[in-house]
């Protein structure tokens, strides 16, 4: 079944032109007719077509100046030209500046309906395509950092707004707040989101293979070197490049990192000769790289290449409304995954998971889900199946050391705060698995006194 369409018809002949209206509306098409360039223009000004049909000789212009004005204006409609025989060859460059079809005088009628119904399926295809490309950008960009906190929000609409962006952008934020996931979001969201995105982590990698991670090397370049191997940037070429814990970065690999940001050139190692390569940077890191400038520990000429536009990444605690939220995501996340059927957490265990300070931010989070998906697998979160870090200190005198007002027994007052001070500095040295010095941090003692109280009273882990 042939589909309606809106029309603009520009032919000079007013015979044809009458008759090709005829058809066209005969057909069920809702046609505007006109027999000058300028009066096409008026009209497509004050109106919307789907298709246009243009003759290449008009008595004040020709159809490839309509076709040019016709492109910029509206991509998305269809042309096709109508041409004499003499001029073929005008028709042909039509093409190739855009026309999606073009018939030569005198044409068959039933031809011209069967190449305008075709284009209009040619067309409904091109805006579905283009409509599902922006929905699944606008999906991967929107719900990736889950949270309705006002930072999270504005970094939200920082990724809309640099969706045609190809400017570095340095991402900052404590370790685990989700920023190989927010590049990836920047990635989705750009133009770029068809080409590859390749990850490296500068920090895991020793600084003697680094070089050849990110630029590749060639056969032979060193001991091992059996084959030349392409590096990441090669491999990002056209698309991005993610560079997390670019503050681990070694000061010889900083100054080759800065003229590929400089020049878009670098060499593989054991090269002379230069690759250019087409990338988009996104840097990542913990660090605060001014104080690590301060130190002579990162370049300040590299430092503002990386730094065009800055973002950082809030620590979980400073977003505490959103944490429930993430939780709820990463239970749905693993009950899925992992055929679980977590219905979510009691009160009290709400409570404690909104005051917990979660050092490990998003990370500490997905993982805490993941251990109850995995081993309580069913039913409500309740306090008892909370990590004994995550209780506050509150909590935990409320649950190791109730006492009971109404026995009839004397209370033990110096046993009572002996056993206090026992639980307070094993439960540390638990948190931070026997860890002396950030124990004794946490507690505010200084490590000696920590020490010579383990000692004396004899505390050890449980497994010795």
């Amino acid at each position: 079944m042939n589909q309606t369409a809106y029309i603009l018809l520009v032919e000079d002949e007013e015979d044809l032109r009458s008759t090709l209206q005829d058809l066209l509306e005969h057909t069920r098409h809702h046609v505007t007719s006109c027999a000058t360039a300028m009066g096409a223009k008026e009209a497509a000004r004050n109106g919307k077509f789907d298709v246009a049909l243009l003759d290449i000789r008009l008595p004040d212009g020709d159809g490839l100046e309509l076709l040019r004005d016709f492109h910029s204006t509206d991509p998305d409609m269809g042309v096709i030209m109508m041409t004499g025989y003499a001029e073929v060859d005008t028709a042909v460059d039509a093409i190739r500046l855009g026309a999606d079809d073009f018939l030569k005088k005198p044409f068959d009628m039933d031809e011209l309906l069967v190449r305008i119904n075709e284009l209009l399926k040619k067309r409904d295809l091109k805006i579905s395509h283009k409509e599902l490309t922006k929905q699944v950008r606008a999906s991967q960009s929107k719900h990736t950092l889950i949270g309705q906190s006002m930072e999270i929000v504005k970094i939200r609409d920082m990724v809309n707004l640099l969706s045609e962006s190809d400017s570095t952008v340095l991402i900052t934020g404590e370790s685990g707040t989700g920023k190989e996931v927010l590049a990836r979001m920047l990635h989705n969201a750009g133009t770029r989101a068809k080409k590859p995105m390749v990850s490296m982590n500068c920090g895991a990698i020793p600084e003697e293979l680094l070089e050849s991670e990110l630029f590749g090397h060639v056969k032979g370049a060193f001991t091992g070197a059996i084959k030349a191997r392409a590096g990441r940037f090669e491999v990002a070429n056209g698309g991005t490049i993610f560079l997390d814990e670019i503050g681990d970065m070694s000061p010889n690999l900083q100054v080759k990192l800065l003229r590929v940001l400089q020049e878009r050139k670098f060499e593989p190692v054991g090269s002379t000769q230069s690759m250019e390569v087409d990338v988009r940077v996104i840097a990542a890191t913990h660090r605060n790289l001014e104080e690590e400038i301060s130190k002579g520990r990162f370049r300040e000429d590299l430092y503002y290449r990386l730094n065009i536009i800055p973002i950082e990444l809030p620590a979980l605690c400073n977003r505490h409304d959103d944490v429930l939220l993430i939780a709820e995501h990463f239970i749905k996340h693993f009950n899925n995954t992992k055929q679980a059927s977590i219905d979510g957490f009691s009160g009290d265990a709400k409570q404690i998971m909104l005051h917990y300070r979660w050092p490990g931010n998003v990370r500490e989070l997905q993982n805490l889900i993941e251990r109850m998906a995995t081993l309580k697998r069913s039913g409500i979160i309740e306090l008892d199946d909370l990590p004994s870090r995550m209780l506050g200190e509150a909590e935990r005198i409320r649950q190791g050391f109730q006492i009971d007002m109404k026995a009839e027994e004397n209370i033990d007052f110096n046993a009572m705060v002996d056993e206090f001070e026992n639980h307070l500095i094993v439960s540390a040295l638990e948190r931070f698995d026997w860890n002396k010095n950030q124990a004794a941090g946490f507690l505010t003692l200084n490590r000696t006194t920590l020490v010579e109280k383990i000692k004396k009273k004899g505390l050890a882990p449980l497994s010795k």
